[in-house]
């Protein structure tokens, strides 16, 4: 005779239909991705962008200056610099130095703008929830092999 399940089903049910649930989720997400690719394929690739033209416009003034503006030549002061030394007292054996430094850097590198650590980031969040759905998984089994 055959063995007979227990009515309920208990935590498999609800595990398996999890599974199912993510399984669709991953087959919308795939039909998704296909049509992105395939679908502009077979409607052509569209009209090719519009190529820039540039245009020069010749323009009239509408108001005429009636005193005509002269350049004058002015000399500006060129700066001087001001060395100030303060007294320093220096004793034998002991000698300090200090040094400061003032201004702003601006940065020069940073992050390429590739995206590539966010799609890496995601994959990486997706094994470790698949790794913890299978240890809860073999944590709840009655069976510990």
């Amino acid at each position: 005779m055959a063995e007979v399940a227990p009515a309920g089903g208990g935590p498999n049910r609800v595990f398996i239909i999890i599974v199912l649930g993510l399984v669709g989720l991953l087959l919308i997400g795939a039909v998704g991705v296909l049509g992105v690719i395939f679908i502009p394929r077979l409607f052509g690739a569209g009209a090719p962008p519009p190529t820039p033209t540039i245009r020069f416009v010749v323009t009239t003034p509408t108001r005429s200056f009636a005193l005509a503006p002269t350049a004058t030549m002015t000399t500006e002061p060129t700066p001087t610099a001001t060395l100030v030394v303060a007294p320093v007292t220096v004793e034998p054996g002991a000698v300090t130095a200090t040094a400061t430094v003032t201004g702003t850097t601006t940065p020069s590198g940073g992050m390429p703008a590739t995206g590539l650590g966010e799609d890496l980031l995601l994959l990486s969040g997706g094994i470790v929830l698949v790794l913890i759905i299978i240890a809860a998984r073999r944590a709840r089994s009655p069976n510990t092999a």
